[in-house]
């Protein structure tokens, strides 16, 4: 489900990134946390790693929130249930 790969996006926004945890939540995009494209690149090659999925440059964009971005990453083929990120 989306909150498994919506929970892990966050895990790594907020520890690989840094990012505070009350500035994340699920519905929040990426360009209001300045997540720029070469992290978004980071990203997805965390995630990748992590799922098993190959993520093509553009899946991931700064307009979306996370959970779009997880529904995006779960239409590659990800596993709906997945371990930590961190």
């Amino acid at each position: 489900m989306t909150g498994s790969v919506s929970t892990m996006i966050i895990e790594i926004l907020t520890g690989k990134f840094e990012i505070p945890q009350e500035e994340v939540a699920r519905s929040t995009v990426f360009e209001d946390l300045a997540v720029d494209s070469l992290a978004l690149l980071e990203m997805s090659l965390l995630l990748e790693k992590r799922l098993g999925v190959s993520i093509a440059e553009g899946v991931l964009t700064s307009q979306q929130s996370i959970d779009e971005a997880a529904r995006a990453v779960e239409a590659l083929g990800a596993p709906a249930a997945v371990g930590s990120a961190v």
